[in-house]
């Protein structure tokens, strides 16, 4: 044998790691363009422990999944072991245990001397095939660690860390097609939506049949209903998990939804454990490849907090009125103060709306802010002019309309108004509805806006009209939980016939019957 220099040594050892590691590279390729063909995990498991063997130039490899109570691992797959022990040999799992602390801290780990160890012992199952060296890598999964990948040699070299990024590249696509197995299963069940997404939710996600019974309950689901397993409640009518009071808008919402149409609501259902919860739901139907209503799904959001603080608040409301009445402060003074508190309030909404991170809830809260200070403006005219029987429109309006103005940049808009006279209690009502419709429009029209009100008999008009392309077919059924037009059609005094569209000019033009 020639004798070699130390530089023709260090030469011979970077050919043979290139060599190494080139074929690692084509052997994780390979697996991936397998991995993709593979339709059964059984079969992707054990091609990877063949390709981690020879990439590895070692018998032995194996993957190691955890027991259900986590108390060991059991060999699922492997090359090397004997028949008998794969599917039942078992490795602690525990950080003392190499397999156990890849495991625990997502992190791989190389131990090319298993004897002399003192991080971790030997187990059981290394010793009785004399197994000196192990490198173990963690499987990750989209819900947690799915197992460990591991290569194990009784001689030979030393592992190294691109032995690591070899695994690790194997433990990745394992990972892929395990999510897609999986993702392929849920498409081929009776189900056609994925039970993977569905769980990942933290609302309250429902799947009920054409006809209204419950399917699938996700698992923060049957949390916060403070249901015990889905078979509790599995095959039932939905409506039936809905108290009394709540059963006709849930009739509704179904009759709804089987005529295709998507629907929001609140309403009142206790968990089955009879703790009282509100819930903002959404149902919409579910399409087969045919287009016809397959499913149903129903997503129920808890709000049970938010209606108990507007509880509170039209408790402390009441009661302040009536300290107020009791005291026989002067009407003027009342309307003072209360100006002054919706000042107050308008400041923290419009705060609240800064510090904000979600543009969704900005602009709610700036919406709910423009509604106070809407109040507010009455209130000040109610205050200057407390002594009148009847109220200015006119003279309320203009000053509405300049606040909205500025509060929105300046856009332009343009006003006419009847001169006509309002009793106090209907001036509130008619500066919400204006201000409803105007903001409307500078929310989603275009161009130069319109207002336009005249006194009618009892009832006055209000027509407001901008410039765009008028108004979608669903309008005005609201998109959302329709606040701005519950108002609008409730302070109108004439409920749901209110409304009317023009939909024959070409602009965006809505008109509102008031009762004055």
């Amino acid at each position: 044998m020639p004798h070699l220099s130390p530089d023709e040594i260090v030469r011979a050892a970077l050919q043979i790691s290139h060599t190494r590691l080139r074929r690692q590279h084509e052997l994780v390729v390979g697996f991936a363009v397998q991995a993709l063909t593979l339709t059964s995990l059984d079969d992707l498991l054990t091609q990877a422990c063949e390709t981690a063997a020879l990439g590895m130039d070692t018998p032995f490899a194996k993957v190691l999944q955890p027991n259900d109570d986590h108390s060991a691992f059991r060999l699922t797959h492997g090359v090397g072991w004997k028949p008998a022990d794969i599917g039942n040999a078992a490795v602690g799992s525990d950080e003392a245990s190499p397999a156990g602390y890849a495991y625990t801290t997502s992190r791989p780990v190389i131990s090319n001397h298993l004897g002399q160890e003192l991080r971790f012992r030997t187990p059981a199952l290394l010793n009785e095939y004399g197994i000196e060296r192990a490198i173990n890598v963690p499987v990750r999964g989209t819900a947690g660690i799915f197992g460990v990948l591991e290569a194990d040699s009784r001689d030979g070299d030393d592992f190294i860390e691109s032995d690591v990024v070899f695994l690790e590249g194997l433990a990745n696509i394992i990972s892929m097609a395990v999510e897609r197995l999986a993702t392929k299963e849920e498409a081929n069940s009776p189900h056609v939506y994925s039970e993977s997404v569905l769980n990942a939710s933290p609302d309250c996600v429902k799947i009920l049949s054409r006809t209204g019974e419950v399917e699938f309950f996700n698992e923060a689901g049957l949390c916060r209903m403070q249901i015990r397993d889905l078979a509790d409640i599995a095959g039932k009518p939905w409506i039936e998990l809905w108290p009394e009071c709540s059963k006709q808008v849930i009739e509704d919402a179904l009759v709804r939804v089987g005529n295709g149409e998507s629907v929001r609501f609140e309403s009142f259902c206790p968990t089955a454990r009879g703790e009282p919860r509100w819930w903002d739901v959404t149902a919409a139907p579910v399409l087969d490849p045919h287009g016809e209503i397959d499913k149903i799904i129903a997503v129920s959001r808890d709000i049970t907090e938010r209606h108990e603080q507007e509880v509170r608040f039209a408790a402390l409301i009441e009661a302040q009125n009536t300290k107020l009445t009791e005291s026989g402060l002067h009407v003027a003074e009342t309307h003072h103060r209360v100006r002054n508190s919706l000042h107050l309030v308008n400041s923290l909404l419009l705060l609240q709306a800064n510090l904000s991170m979600e543009e969704a809830v900005q602009t709610q809260l700036q919406i709910a802010a423009n509604r106070v200070m809407t109040i507010a403006n009455v209130h000040e005219h109610l205050y200057q002019d407390a002594h009148c029987a009847a109220l200015s429109a006119p003279a309320y309006l203009r000053s509405l309309l300049s606040d909205i103005r500025t509060a929105f940049g300046e856009p332009h808009i343009e006003w006419s108004v009847d001169d006509f006279q309002l009793p106090p209690e209907r001036m509130a009502p008619l500066g919400l509805v204006v201000s409803e419709l105007v903001t409307n429009a500078l929310k989603y029209g275009q161009g130069k806006i319109t207002v336009t009100i005249e006194r009618d008999a009892e009832d006055a008009r209000i027509k407001v009209t901008d410039e765009g392309t008028g108004f979608p077919e669903s309008y005005p059924k609201p998109s959302g939980t329709g606040l701005g037009m519950r108002l609008v059609k409730s302070y109108s005094g004439y409920g749901e016939d209110a409304i009317t569209l023009d939909r024959s000019s070409g602009l965006s033009s809505i008109e509102v019957r008031f009762k004055v």
